[in-house]
């Protein structure tokens, strides 16, 4: 195919701009000038018609598994209160038979007024016969009803878990709150969708993901029963889509088949199971980030720690010796220290070979003492960072942290400073796919609605760096370079074709693009 009369930004080594491609077996074969090109008989043809063209863009930090359980429950996002919460359960309670499960996701009690936690009480009054679960929207709390706390056998005399709580009530009641670990209590009582309504909602996400642009993401934290329906859907060339897995680490069997089985791709490299995903604290938004001192708006609370530094060092270094990276989960201060205290003790104990180009990753890195920030340069530890959740928790993060730690909040400039690259992803279902809110998150350090708080605009990132950190920069997270990333020649023929300009449009005007079509191997797998 011959793609042609477009702006065509390559992202390659000279940062080119072409207005040709020619795509073979699904790569770039060649990209210039429309008049280098000579024309076989019969050659397929794409006018671009003088619009923008990027490589694919990948997000570096998404839950495939987790946005198709979205689609088969109930989306409760947006909610203004817990009545509405509630009122939105009581109407599916009104659907379904008496005991059925009713699973959601999307709360957010930061956006309701006064920011309190629900109780079991409002949705024992809506749906008194159905065991209610509703997890909030960072993945770090799930929301029950009396019915679901008896099912899994959660009482007043039930202990918090390492690295959770159960939140209670003055008599020591649960309330209705888990919080990280003490959500593993509810495993084995809700049953799992099946194998073909699952596959049908991989597909729809799949679908979903690429009308925003995205061809690819790295996925943190897949279980083998979403491993187990990429390879149906990759058997059944079903899965229009690149995906670097991080399988789940200590909580779930993920890492235990893997550990044994060592890196393995399947479906011509469409799924790339070569990272281990480990969680170290809980979520800034459910206070279970791990700070190294007390939350400003509660006294005695330093949040979770959900593995113990000595476990992690170990499973880091378990995992760099089989030929995984290692991606943590770290958002509080504390817990990144934790986390490259932990990188710094494997690392030294890795073999030469371990060592030499592991780029073991930080995930998330949302609040950082000033004393870490060198220490990702100096370990070769890559902080792959979501700058949506900047523009998110900017209504609430100054009351969690006070002014003194924003300094080290959400601090990409003062990271790419160091000479570290910054990927960039959504964390979606937590935030939506669409990069390109990311990449307006990035470049303004605003929400895209509602009042600018003016957090540190001095850690804005250039438009040039944000389009890097869900193209190249990606690419290299995620050790494919030599294939991605790039519209070079020899690289896949990923791209996605614009709406707009997002180097020459307005800033406001960024989260409205739209691609009018997206390209995975020289195939269209998407048209508006």
């Amino acid at each position: 195919m011959l793609v042609t009369n477009g702006r065509i930004y390559t992202l390659d080594a000279a940062d080119r701009v072409v207005d040709s491609l020619v795509i073979r077996d699904g790569r770039v074969k060649f990209a210039g000038r429309r008049s280098d090109v000579e024309l076989a008989a019969g050659e397929p043809v794409l006018d671009l018609e003088g619009r923008a063209v990027l490589p694919g863009l990948v997000d570096a930090h998404g839950h495939l598994m987790h946005l198709a359980r979205a689609r088969l429950s109930l989306d409760v996002s947006g909610a203004g209160s817990e009545e509405e919460m509630a009122r939105r359960v009581g109407e599916a309670a009104s659907r379904l038979a008496r005991g059925e499960w009713i699973a959601g996701r999307g709360w957010d009690h930061n956006r309701w007024p006064g920011a309190p936690w629900p109780t079991r009480g409002s949705l024992d009054r809506v749906a008194p016969d159905h065991p209610v679960a509703l997890v909030r929207i960072d993945g770090h709390a799930t929301w029950v009803s009396s019915a679901a706390l008896q099912a899994a056998g959660i009482t007043r005399q039930t202990r918090d878990p390492d690295g959770g709580r159960i939140m209670r009530e003055a008599d020591g009641e649960p309330s209705g709150v888990l919080i990280d670990a003490a959500q593993r209590l509810l495993q084995g009582v809700q049953s799992r969708p099946t194998q073909d309504r699952f596959d049908r909602a991989v597909e729809e996400a799949l679908a979903a993901c690429l009308a925003t642009g995205l061809t690819g993401i790295h996925e943190m934290g897949a279980d083998r029963y979403a491993l187990a329906s990429y390879r149906r859907l990759v058997d059944r060339g079903r899965f229009p889509f690149r995906n670097h897995v991080a399988v789940r680490g200590s909580e779930g069997e993920a890492w235990r088949e893997w550990r044994e089985r060592g890196p393995e791709d399947f479906g011509d490299g469409r799924v790339r199971v070569r990272a281990l995903k480990l969680m170290l604290d809980g979520a800034l938004g459910s206070r279970g980030a791990a700070l190294h001192a007390d939350y400003c708006d509660d006294p005695g609370n330093t949040g979770l720690l959900l593995l113990p530094p000595d476990e992690l060092a170990r499973l880091t270094g378990e995992a760099m010796a089989r030929g995984f990276q290692v991606c943590v989960h770290a958002i509080g201060d504390k817990a990144n220290t934790l986390a490259l205290d932990a990188f710094e003790r494997a690392l030294a104990a890795a073999p030469p070979a371990a060592r030499a180009d592991h780029r073991s990753r930080v995930e998330h890195a949302q609040i950082l003492a000033e004393r870490d920030i060198p220490r990702f340069a100096r370990l070769g530890v890559v902080p792959s960072m979501q700058a949506t959740h900047c523009t998110s928790d900017m209504a609430w993060a100054v009351e969690r942290l006070g002014p003194d730690r924003l300094r080290g909040a959400y601090a990409w400039r003062s990271l790419l400073a160091t000479g570290v690259i910054v990927p960039g992803g959504s964390d979606f279902p937590v935030e939506s796919p669409n990069p390109f809110f990311g990449i307006h998150a990035a470049v303004t350090r605003r929400p895209r609605e509602g009042v600018d708080p003016g957090w540190q605009p001095e850690q804005k990132m250039t438009r040039a760096e944000a389009v890097r950190s869900f193209t190249t920069w990606n690419a290299w997270a995620s050790h494919d370079e030599r294939n991605a990333g790039s519209l070079a020649p020899g690289h896949h023929a990923d791209l996605v074709v614009l709406s707009d300009d997002v180097f020459t449009c307005a800033e406001d005007a960024i989260p409205a693009i739209t691609p009018v079509l997206t390209m995975l191997a020289g195939d269209i797998v998407h048209r508006a």
